[in-house]
């Protein structure tokens, strides 16, 4: 028999697998109709349906209630019935050989919800297996097709579970949705900027979102592939260190895999909506959006990367070869690959340390130069800023109101 290992206070519970449907985090409060009597604590949405949530400390004692940032809301169904239960955590799933399973009370009490118990072979523990359909029956609360839909209409669960890839990103488990997942590929090439980097996908500049970003225990070395997802014609590019299966899961922050794992779910808008350098993969290189009126300034039709030199300066981010660390005090020339390259130092006179700062290595046709400076700041993709003149400089503006910086263009091809 395969079990869900969870606590409730300093109790250790055992609820058969098939009976729990998804894991919840709790949330702040927990709105209710006022009962005189029974456990229930509160409801919570479930599938666009509320469900009503037991708390089990309010008929037998549970012992020292822990930390409340640890409790979640398990959402159990038995048959057409669904109801949520307080747990302080979820340990995962274990499988109980049936004679495991050792029943201690044998009165056949109605009004009791525990009667036999098992020993996790995980970390055993003895737990207290629940019976869901007591639990159920005891609460007289639940939610179902009898009170929330036409008995015809399938049960909120069969209409909103979704279907995921299941993508191995360190220490969890991404579930990203089926249909944003535009292809998972080596990992290729990339180029640093600041702390994230790019490449090129399908002639796109794609931006890679930073490992550390999805796992903090995660860095670059130890991925090995990229997966592509896509949203509005727009490509972010996650790092990943293995593709598992597809999965159909509700869509939640955090559910837990047949296996137990842990599993976070993508929401895909919020990822692109945190991450605008998305917007790199507009246009293919070279191609130009539409431009607006003169007065305005016209459109960037091309990405450029903001560094600090004496100031802050905008770059064509097609003019560059790749930014790398500054390694040493720079001379007159820096080693790249079988290369000797001149080097041309941008920085404010007598930066300190000597040995801080980032290289561009630009260029102009065959031609190399590595320009060294303070430090990469960000990216304006294509079409996030606006082109203007002042006197005989060129800048590009971001932004709008309070928010609005504009920074002094630059070839930096120029110096090679």
């Amino acid at each position: 028999m395969r079990l869900a290992e969870v606590r409730i206070d300093a109790v250790d519970v055992g609820i058969a697998a098939q009976a729990v449907v998804q894991a919840l985090p709790l949330p702040q409060t927990l709105a209710a109709p006022p009962r005189r009597a029974g456990a229930l604590a509160g409801v919570v949405e479930h599938g666009g349906v509320p469900v009503p949530v037991v708390d089990l400390a309010r008929w037998v004692g549970t012992g020292a209630r822990q930390d409340g940032r640890e409790t979640r809301i398990l959402v159990l169904r038995d048959g057409d019935r669904t109801l949520g239960l307080r747990v302080s955590a979820v340990s995962g799933l274990v499988d109980v050989a049936p004679e495991g399973i050792t029943r201690l009370h044998h009165d056949d009490d109605a009004d009791e919800v525990f009667h036999s118990v098992a020993r996790s072979p995980e970390t055993g523990r003895v737990l207290s297996v629940l019976d869901v359909g007591r639990l159920a029956t005891l609460a007289c609360a639940w939610s179902g097709p009898a009170a929330s839909a036409p008995a015809t209409e399938p049960p909120p669960a069969a209409r909103d579970t979704r279907t995921y890839a299941l993508l191995d990103a360190g220490t969890v488990r991404l579930g990203v949705p089926a249909g944003a997942l535009a292809e998972v590929i080596p990992m290729p090439a990339r180029i640093p900027i600041g702390d994230g980097a790019w490449c090129t996908w399908h002639g796109r500049h794609l931006a890679i979102v930073p490992p550390a970003a999805l796992d903090p225990g995660l860095t670059a070395e130890q991925c090995n592939l990229l997966a592509v997802l896509e949203r509005d014609g727009l490509a972010l590019g996650v790092p990943v260190r293995a593709t598992l299966r597809l999965a159909d899961f509700m869509p939640a922050v955090t559910v837990y895999d047949d296996d137990g794992a842990e599993v976070r779910l993508v929401d895909v808008a919020a990822l692109f909506a945190a991450r605008p350098e998305a917007a790199l993969s507009r246009h293919a290189h070279g191609a130009a959006p539409a431009t607006g009126g003169a007065d305005a300034g016209r459109p960037n039709d091309a990405a450029y990367v903001v560094f600090e030199a004496d100031d802050l300066v905008a770059t064509p981010l097609a003019g560059l070869e790749c930014v790398l660390p500054l390694a040493g005090a720079p001379g007159a020339t820096m080693r790249w690959g079988d290369r000797a390259l001149p080097v041309v130092d941008l920085r404010r006179p007598g930066h300190a340390p000597a040995d801080d700062g980032q290289v561009l290595v630009a260029r102009a046709g065959v031609h190399r130069v590595a320009c060294v400076v303070a430090r990469v700041h960000l990216i304006i993709p294509a079409g996030g800023g606006r082109m203007y003149r002042l006197g005989a400089g060129a800048f590009i503006m971001t932004g709008d109101g309070r928010a609005r910086a504009s920074y002094r263009t630059v070839d930096l091809g120029t110096y090679c």
